[in-house]
Parts: C-alpha cells; structure tokens; sequence
C-alpha cells in the first residue's frame, strides 16, 4: 500500500480500447479494485458527445425532408432531437465535470500543473443552451405555422 509511482505530466493519446477501460480506487494501484463510477462517468463523457452528434445529423435530415415535403410535423420532429442532443451535451459536461472532480479528491495535481478548463470545455458548456435554443425556435416555429395552416385551409373551404 506504501508504493508510490511516478506522476506523468506530459500528454499522451490513448486508443479506443484505452478510453473503456476499467478505473480503480487508487489510480496507478490495479489491485485496489475498479471505482464503478469513475469508470462509468468517463464512459459516458466519452460516448454522450457521439451520441448527440448523431442526433443532431438525424435532426439535420428530418428538418431538410420537412423543407422538401412541406409538412410540419419534422419540424417538432427536429426540436425534439435538438432537444435531446442538448441533454446529451449537457450530461457529458457534468459526467466530465464530476469524474475530473472525483479523480480530484484521490490525486493531487503536480506542482507545475494547473487545474484549469480548456476551451473545449467551454465551448462544450456554451454549445447545451444553443442546442435547447435551437430546439424551442423549431417547437415553436411548429407551432406558430401549424396554426397558420389551419387558418389557411379554413379559409380554401370557406
């Protein structure tokens, strides 16, 4: 248990493999057991991002057939996957928020390191409430024409 190890402070690029594997109690110590939720906070920082970027391409795509087909309801259809894609985002700031922390609270940083958010982070922290921006104008640009639409079609049977 009184074994130390040496504290790298260089960055290096890890594999795919590299980003699922397991965390442990004590980072460095592979016999202190796996930290189930570290492990599954890095996890979902790691995929969440994936995961909203799809959504936002398959938003994409639904909100270009509503332009050609001329109906409203991909419209809703493409808030509502905007929608989601902003929870994605924002749950994979905090999930990286918190491991950052938890791994905090087990390892001090090195004297020269700071423990600073990059621009990443920011524009990761800036980019939710664009996306939950973007899903409301579309909600509520369905909204506002459906109710045109139907004054327009009362209007061709009158």
């Amino acid at each position: 248990m009184g074994e130390s190890f040496d504290m790298v402070t260089k960055c290096i690029s890890f594999t795919l493999n590299e980003q699922f594997e397991e965390k442990f109690v004590d980072p460095g110590n592979h016999n202190s057991g796996i930290d189930l939720l570290r492990t599954y906070l890095w996890r979902c920082q790691f995929l969440l991002p994936f995961v909203s970027l799809g959504l936002m391409c398959f938003g994409a795509l639904i909100g270009l057939c509503a332009c050609i087909c001329r109906s409203l309801y991909p419209t809703i259809a493409t808030g509502i996957l905007h929608l989601l894609a902003g929870l994605c985002t924002l749950g994979s700031v905090s999930c990286y928020v918190a491991g950052i922390e938890l791994l905090h609270q087990k390892l001090e940083l090195p004297e020269n390191v700071s423990g600073e958010f990059g621009w990443s982070f920011c524009l990761a922290c800036v980019s939710a409430p664009l996306q939950f921006m973007a899903s409301a104008l579309f909600i509520w640009a369905a909204h506002t024409n459906r109710k045109e639409y139907t004054l327009m079609k009362a209007y061709r049977v009158a």
